[in-house]
């Protein structure tokens, strides 16, 4: 969290920051975009290390939001992708009827090992 903290106060504009516990007693922190709709929500876990974020964006910016990650990342479905090296996970959240914004959730994956020395056989 303070790694986060830190790199928010020196890069991101933001207009209003706010520390919670989530309902399963983690931390979380929630810092609220400045002049658009939106914010990023950091979700930590028992060890303070962050599990997962959601960015929240303005309705309007879903197609362009949307084309970009399906020339940038590995689409696997519809509103789900994942990065090239498979080292973290994309999902959209859709709004719903009358809501003016839409949320992506990203969440990092486990490195995948794979033995070096291992042949195929049929």
């Amino acid at each position: 969290m303070p790694k986060i903290k830190a790199y928010f106060a020196q890069t991101v504009p933001y207009a209003a920051v706010q520390e919670f516990k989530t309902e399963s007693g983690t931390g979380a922190i929630c810092f609220t975009k400045v002049k658009v709709v939106g914010d990023y929500t950091f979700y930590f876990d028992l060890n303070g290390l962050c599990s997962y974020y959601i960015v929240t964006y303005d309705k309007k910016e879903l197609p362009d939001l949307t084309h970009r990650f399906d020339n940038k990342f590995c689409k696997l479905r519809t509103a789900n992708w994942v990065s090239e090296d498979s080292t973290f996970d994309v999902t959209l959240m859709p709004s719903k009827a009358g809501e003016n914004y839409f949320s992506i959730i990203y969440k990092p994956l486990p490195p995948v090992n794979i033995e070096a020395n291992t042949l195929a056989s049929n």
